[in-house]
């Protein structure tokens, strides 16, 4: 009996999901939006909004001119690199390096107290496949978001599981704190 185990197996070792889980998170601040399915997304969306939140508390003590600053700063610094262990993804969370120019993922959640990942159900079966599509078909989703028209294709089951698929993103900026908005999302198929 599970009683009292919170924590989802996902059908992997112990060694095996800290590494999905960070492979998730390198993907999706890298990327911003990735395409994985529900389960995986929960089970990373905690892990990913901490480490956002471990760069914004060093923004913060980077801004203060006191002593121990430069030293907090440094200790989150390291602490997202021990966890992502990926230095170019760590100086993209701060806004170092190449990325001093278009400033740091954290810095765009400074006045948001959380909630920096949403995530949004594409639908369809168990099978990888969209609703009301059939087989070969890659039906493509225009969705509006931040007032900008987007497109994605799914392509059918790419996950190598039967998990319901969903969008797993970072709220763009601009976003309201409370409320959302969420995307319109509808579907076309391919012509042939």
């Amino acid at each position: 009996m599970r009683h009292r185990k919170s924590i989802k197996h996902l059908g992997r070792t112990y060694t095996h999901r800290s590494a999905l889980r960070r492979n998730l998170a390198k993907a999706i601040i890298e990327h911003e939006r990735i395409i994985t399915t529900l389960q995986k997304a929960k089970f990373a969306r905690g892990y990913v909004e901490k480490l956002i939140t471990t760069a914004k508390k060093g923004l913060q003590a980077l801004k203060e001119d006191n002593a121990g600053a430069k030293a907090r700063y440094l200790h989150c610094y390291r602490q997202v690199l021990s966890e992502l262990q990926d230095k170019k993804l760590t100086r993209k969370l701060f806004g170092e390096g190449e990325y001093r120019e278009s400033g740091a993922l954290a810095a765009r959640y400074a006045e948001r107290p959380g909630g920096y990942t949403r995530i949004l159900r594409i639908g369809g079966s168990r099978l990888g496949q969209v609703t009301g599509s059939s087989v070969g078909e890659v039906p493509k989703f225009h969705y509006t978001l931040a007032g900008h028209e987007r497109t994605m294709k799914a392509i059918g089951n790419r996950l190598g599981d039967n998990g319901v698929r969903v969008v797993f993103e970072l709220v763009q900026e601009g976003a309201k704190a409370a409320g959302d908005e969420e995307p319109v999302v509808t579907t076309t198929k391919k012509s042939e």
